[in-house]
């Protein structure tokens, strides 16, 4: 029963290959531009997004600071690890299932078992941190 899957999934593979060769060989090479120059702006745009954002908050403090108006409130970091651990516990749980169910016991199933144990590790910080 396995053998006649691999075998319709590879003929479909194959034709799938075939049909992308030779659109490929059809088409302009335009759409490749574009799906180079998309990451490229992607980052480009978002790295200076995020530069001004830390930039505006900055400032923003700084103005604060100097008018006399900055709390400071303190970082929990207990509530912090407890909040951390339990998403990526359930994350790393959910991922783990998902992978052992489609894919099997093979390397893939570290995408799920890694946020596991790191969610795993914050809990016992949190337990163990008074």
């Amino acid at each position: 029963m396995p053998d006649e899957k691999t075998e319709q999934t590879q003929k479909t593979l194959e034709a799938i290959l075939q049909l992308l060769q030779s659109q490929s060989e059809q088409e302009s090479d335009t759409y490749r531009l574009i799906l180079f120059l998309i990451p490229i702006f992607g980052i480009v745009f978002g790295s200076t997004l995020l530069w001004f954002v830390f930039y505006w908050w900055h400032k923003q403090r700084i103005t604060l600071i100097r008018e006399g108006l900055y709390k400071h409130t303190p970082f929990d970091i207990r509530a912090y690890s407890f909040l951390i651990g339990l998403l990526l516990t359930f994350i790393g749980l959910a991922l783990s299932i998902v992978f052992i169910i489609t894919l099997g016991k093979t390397l893939a199933l570290l995408g799920g078992l890694v946020p596991l144990a790191i969610g795993l590790g914050l809990l016992t910080f949190y337990k163990l941190e008074k």
